[in-house]
C-alpha cells in the first residue's frame, strides 16, 4: 500500500513538472556605430532563437534557431531569479561611441542592469557568464562587426515553437 501510494504521488508530481508552462527571457544588445546588435529569445526548454540588427533595431537576419542543453537553460532561469531577487547591479562604465554596447536580459516584467559593466556581485558574475554561454551558442561573436556580413552559425538546434 505504501508503494502504491509513493508511485502515485511521483506521478503526480511529475505530472505537475511536465505541464508548468514554458518560461521566456530575452536578451538584447544594443549594437553600436561599428557593431551588429541582436535580440536573442532563449525558453526554458533550452530552445532558443537569435537575430542580428543595426542600431535602431533594422532587422538584418533572420531569426535563426539554436538549442542549449536543458540544464544550461535551467541555469540561466534559476540565476535569474536569483538576479531579479538579489536586486543584481553593475558598476556605471564608460563606452565609446563606435563600439559601446549595451546589454540587458528581460524576464517576467523584469530588466538586469547592463551586462556590459562590471557586475558588483557573484549574482550579476553568474549572469554575464550564463548570456556569454548563451551568445556563444546561438553563434554570435563576441563582438559582430558591422563591416563585416551579418552571419551567425548556430549550433544544431531545436526549433523553437
Amino acid at each position: 500500500m505504501q508503494m502504491r501510494a509513493t508511485l502515485f504521488g511521483a506521478i503526480a508530481i511529475a505530472s505537475c513538472v511536465g505541464a508548468a508552462p514554458r518560461d521566456i527571457a530575452v536578451i538584447v544588445n544594443s549594437g553600436s556605430t561599428k557593431l551588429y546588435g541582436y535580440t536573442i529569445q532563449v525558453w526554458s526548454d533550452g530552445k532558443g532563437s537569435v537575430t542580428l540588427q543595426e542600431p535602431g533595431g533594422r532587422v538584418v537576419t533572420t531569426p535563426k534557431p539554436f538549442g542549449l542543453p536543458p540544464t544550461i537553460a535551467m541555469l540561466f532561469f534559476s540565476d535569474l531569479a536569483a538576479a531579479r531577487k538579489g536586486n543584481v547591479t553593475t558598476v556605471p562604465c564608460m563606452k565609446t561611441v563606435s563600439f559601446g554596447t549595451s546589454t540587458h536580459v528581460t524576464w517576467q516584467g523584469w530588466e538586469s542592469p547592463d551586462l556590459t559593466c562590471p557586475p558588483k556581485d557573484s549574482l550579476g558574475d553568474a549572469l554575464v557568464r550564463d548570456v556569454d554561454s548563451i551568445r556563444e551558442a546561438a553563434g554570435i561573436s563576441n563582438s559582430p562587426l558591422r563591416s563585416a556580413p551579418p552571419t551567425t552559425e548556430p549550433a544544431p538546434s531545436i526549433p523553437p515553437p
